[in-house]
């Protein structure tokens, strides 16, 4: 009789070291990001309100641009796993430096530890998965990134619970230094891993899929390399339908989560605020890890990633659709929940999913340049809507419908990477016997 565990959880001995650390990796990193982002948004928001924060999100797009840059020289300079060591390092001072700096908040550390927060999910998120599937082929993806993604659901969980319990009890700054722990971990793991797919061989290995860099390209990557994500997506219809998928996501999900803020304006004081922002990640959490779990690897492998692509935009239609209706706290609510649910789950594993049939350059520099730079762009598109619409006296509720047409050119976007995601693997099966 086949065990009915397989659907979930099927893999080899070989593999299960580095699953579980992968797990581990993804867990601790998005752990950090719960934990910081009520932190963060809440005294933001407290302090300036949710008008100002889009300003600082405009902001975010030159600080993504910068962050863009220094990863790619990063990666054309060191090896995989000493790229995620120095981006712990940073890290883990910058945190640091805040739970100083954030004793008295004043502006500068305010805005820089909203900024830093940001980072932690953009470069830690984009690190992961570039590094994930440069270690797996297409067939360990589908079998273990529904696993692995999941250490990404439990870890908001875990992170956001965390959160909750203890915000009262050690403050901002006991959750700032448990946050550099957690990422000084991270560290750790990788190298852990690096180990284990030597002595393996079950996985690929370090620079195995490398292109030697010739004297005349390396001296050229020095001041280029940030623009290379860029070209590589621009020549490829593939990457540019990831790109666009992520482009309409963040333009939906910023319009969702600007409603959302707009309704918490309402509340009285930084911890109401914060305490409010909590509850509502807590239940997206939730929601993350029933999905992952249970949904992801059954609809990937069953159904195909044009399937589990769509999961999210088809929410997002039906949630944004309620709040054009109803526009209150609670449905509100129901905007964030729904977003951060489905997006932390299912639609994350499958887009990044769409990387394992990539060359390692587009895993690691056009995934930096979409991850990144797209990703801000995106959300800069949708902060100027909606000051447009602030400008012009409109209520908030109405950017619902920007959303419903975003989320449409998104699930447009979805069926089309989908399809060639199915002939790219085929033709990468084809070619595999040969070599």
């Amino acid at each position: 009789m086949k065990n009915p565990l397989r659907a979930i959880f099927d893999f080899d001995r070989r593999e299960l070291p580095v699953a579980l650390l992968l797990f581990l990796f993804y867990f601790l990193i998005i752990a950090v990001f719960q934990i910081l982002k009520p932190l963060k948004n809440g005294l933001f928001v407290e302090h300036y309100g949710a008008d100002i924060e889009l300003y600082a999100k405009l902001a975010n797009i030159i600080v993504a641009a910068v962050a863009v840059a220094a990863y790619s020289l990063l990666y054309s300079k060191l090896r995989r796993n000493w790229l995620i060591y120095v981006l712990c390092g940073f890290f883990v001072v910058g945190f640091l430096v805040l739970i100083w700096a954030l004793r008295s908040p004043s502006a500068l550390p305010i805005w820089a530890f909203y900024f830093l927060g940001d980072l932690e999910t953009t470069l830690m998120v984009a690190a992961f998965w570039a590094y994930a599937t440069d270690l797996t082929d297409s067939d360990q993806a589908k079998r273990l990134f529904g696993v692995v993604g999941g250490g990404g659901v439990v870890g908001g969980w875990v992170g956001i619970s965390l959160a909750k319990v203890l915000l009262s009890r050690i403050g901002m700054a006991g959750l700032l230094f448990w946050s550099a722990v957690m990422i000084a971990l991270v560290a750790i793991a990788t190298a852990v891993i690096e180990y284990w797919t030597v002595k393996t061989r079950a996985f690929r290995l370090p620079d195995q899929d490398k292109r030697p860099v010739k004297p005349e390209e390396r001296k050229k990557s020095s001041w280029t390399s940030a623009l290379d994500g860029a070209r590589l997506v621009m020549v490829s219809r593939y990457l540019l339908a990831i790109a666009l998928i992520m482009l309409f996501y963040e333009i939906a999900s910023q319009l969702m989560d600007y409603q959302f803020k707009k309704q918490t304006e309402g509340l009285a004081g930084v911890e109401a605020t914060q305490a409010s922002m909590i509850d509502v990640y807590f239940y997206a959490n939730m929601l993350s890890v029933f999905v992952q779990f249970f949904l992801v690897s059954l609809i990937m492998r069953k159904a195909g990633l044009t399937v589990a692509l769509l999961v999210l935009p088809v929410a997002a239609i039906a949630s944004s659709t309620a709040f054009l209706l109803v526009p209150t706290l609670l449905v509100s609510s129901f905007l964030v929940i729904s977003d951060n649910g489905f997006n932390y789950s299912i639609q994350q594993t499958a887009r990044e999913s769409l990387y394992v049939v990539t060359s390692r350059d587009e895993k690691y520099k056009a995934r930096a340049f979409t991850n990144m730079f797209v990703q801000r762009v995106a959300k800069g598109i949708s902060i100027v809507g909606a000051l447009g619409l602030a400008a012009a006296g409109i209520a908030p509720r109405w950017l619902s419908l920007a959303t419903i047409v975003v989320a449409v050119g998104m699930i447009a976007a979805g069926i089309y990477a989908g399809r060639r995601f199915r002939e790219k693997s085929a033709e990468l099966e084809t070619v595999r016997p040969a070599a």
